[in-house]
């Protein structure tokens, strides 16, 4: 199975980004992952050197990108996550200036962690269950940059917890060959990442990718064996969470034959709103997502 190495990696998507290696739909393969310090942090006492040298652009490095053959503009890249294997290191600690809370808060605290089968130890205190996510996965725009600090249109830093074993991600497609990356895992995030940061770790991606011709939605959308989960970003949270809840009335429209408003009042009856990344990052996006149970059926009548 093809295999990326994480030293092939991008901090932007970029249609001038050169691909790192070649697939077909239907290819299976694998993506090695650093932690959001590209490998800077082994140790608690390791920090300040990496918050003294940290770039804002060049975190999140994500590995690609990947040429996917057969993808053209207008297409939908479907890319299901079939597995997440974790390293046995990782941290989570808070970025100075952000954050939810900032009274009483250690501008430098961090929490080292160590995986331990289906657990996660922090600072050898508190032990927890894992939870794997992929919090970067995106397309090169059709110009200009999204670093893959930033979540964009055509995805980058999603950070939704719904991106993980067993999801289906959908990706619009801005340019040939898609040029699809992978990264920013966390052995566990908290809806929200208050502090600014989950579990930051690296790991190994596997997924498969498929291609649906002149599909594309305006945003990534998820979707699982029970849900459909659409995303939204915005300057606010209050942006985030209208822009997923207009994507996911826009499809249930579709896909109920609804009008407007009858699919925004199912939105609000059954749609269940869940916050992305709000963490209140100087010149980042929030985050928000909406999941929608696929049992809900429209009635003939």
């Amino acid at each position: 199975m093809l295999r990326i190495p994480r030293d092939q990696l991008t901090y932007e998507f970029s249609a001038a980004s050169k691909p790192v290696a070649s697939v077909a739909p239907g290819d299976q393969f694998v993506v090695e992952t650093h932690d959001t310090s590209t490998g800077r942090v082994h140790r608690a006492e390791d920090m300040p050197e990496f918050v003294r040298v940290r770039d804002p652009l060049r975190v999140n490095p994500a590995a690609g990108p990947v040429f996917v053959e057969g993808a053209s503009p207008g297409d939908d890249l479907i890319v299901e996550i079939l597995d997440i294997r974790l390293q046995p290191y990782g941290f989570v600690r808070v970025i100075a200036g952000a954050g939810v809370l900032q009274d009483g808060i250690e501008p430098d605290g961090v929490l080292m962690a160590r995986v331990d089968g289906e657990h996660v130890v922090l600072g050898e205190r508190v032990r927890m269950p894992v939870r794997p996510m992929v919090g970067v996965i995106g397309t090169a725009p059709a110009d200009g940059v999204v670093y893959t600090a930033a979540p964009g249109p055509q995805g980058s830093n999603i950070d939704v917890n719904a991106v993980t074993v067993g999801s289906r991600v959908h990706l619009p497609v801005h340019v040939e060959g898609a040029l699809l990356a992978i990264g920013d895992v966390h052995a566990s995030m908290g809806d929200g990442e208050v502090s600014g940061t989950g579990i930051e770790i690296a790991g190994e991606v596997t997924v498969q990718v498929d291609v649906e011709p002149r599909a594309a939605a305006a945003r990534p959308w998820i979707e699982t064996d029970s849900d459909w989960i659409t995303t939204g970003s915005g300057p606010s949270l209050e942006d985030a969470v209208e822009m997923a809840v207009d994507e996911l009335v826009q499809r249930l429209m579709r896909h109920l034959g609804l009008s407007r408003t009858e699919a925004f009042l199912l939105v609000s009856a059954r749609g269940d709103v869940r916050i992305g990344q709000c963490a209140r990052i100087r010149g980042l996006d929030t985050t928000a997502y909406v999941v929608f149970p696929k049992t809900v059926e429209r009635l003939n009548s």
